[in-house]
């Protein structure tokens, strides 16, 4: 009765350190071995095949639910009924806040990225946790004009949940007096570099208004 306890207790606090994807819904269960490159573990196969959901031609919605406080998030995307390569950003790193359910309603494709109906591709959800260590997770999806929006009750926010980008410029440059001026016009605009993509353009125009930026 003891041994079961603790193994209860083992696999509660396994499972309140990982994440699932729910829109697209997930290749798999990926909580035993979710810290495997690059799908939490979980190999595409003829079963998982019956996981992949009808994803619109431009892009569509993305959500999962963090159990962390805080981790660094990367969404990418890689393309082929089998992709090994995920090397696709769809949405530019940033820091998830507080815990829930988290959805984007809307993720564009990057510039050039143009399937074809019926194209297939993996979407994959890398977390890099308080603890330092990093999560996967993969959802499979077959591009599709018949797709349709996930409902309410899956592409939604929870109360307090919100997102942060992460600045990845690197240390400043010491610069000439002459160029301070410029310097200061270039940081109103250009702390983050934006593109279609970007957190940026995703988070203030489909996540603002569900109040998600601090």
């Amino acid at each position: 009765m003891k041994a079961s306890l603790i193994t209860t207790g083992i696999f509660a606090s396994v499972v309140s350190a990982h994440f699932s994807v729910t829109y697209p819904y997930w290749r798999g269960n990926s909580y035993p071995t979710q810290w495997t490159y690059p799908c939490g573990g979980v190999i595409a196969n003829e079963t998982t095949d019956q996981n992949r959901t009808l994803w619109p031609l431009d892009g569509g919605a993305i959500a999962f639910k963090p159990t962390h406080d805080w981790a660094q998030t990367y969404i990418n995307m890689g393309l082929g009924a089998n992709a090994t390569q995920l090397n696709i950003t769809l949405v530019a790193p940033f820091n998830q806040t507080s815990n829930g359910t988290f959805c984007f309603p809307k993720v564009t494709l990057p510039e050039g990225v143009e399937p074809k109906e019926g194209d297939k591709a993996t979407i994959q959800v890398i977390q890099l946790s308080t603890r330092g260590g990093a999560l996967y997770n993969c959802a499979d999806i077959e591009f599709s004009s018949k797709a349709v929006d996930p409902s309410p009750e899956v592409c939604f926010n929870s109360t307090g949940v919100g997102a942060q980008p992460l600045d990845y410029d690197g240390p400043e440059e010491i610069k000439d007096d002459d160029d301070k001026d410029d310097d200061d016009k270039d940081d109103e605009s250009s702390a983050i570099s934006v593109n279609p993509n970007t957190i940026i353009s995703v988070m203030l125009g489909a996540l603002a208004v569900a109040g998600l930026m601090a």
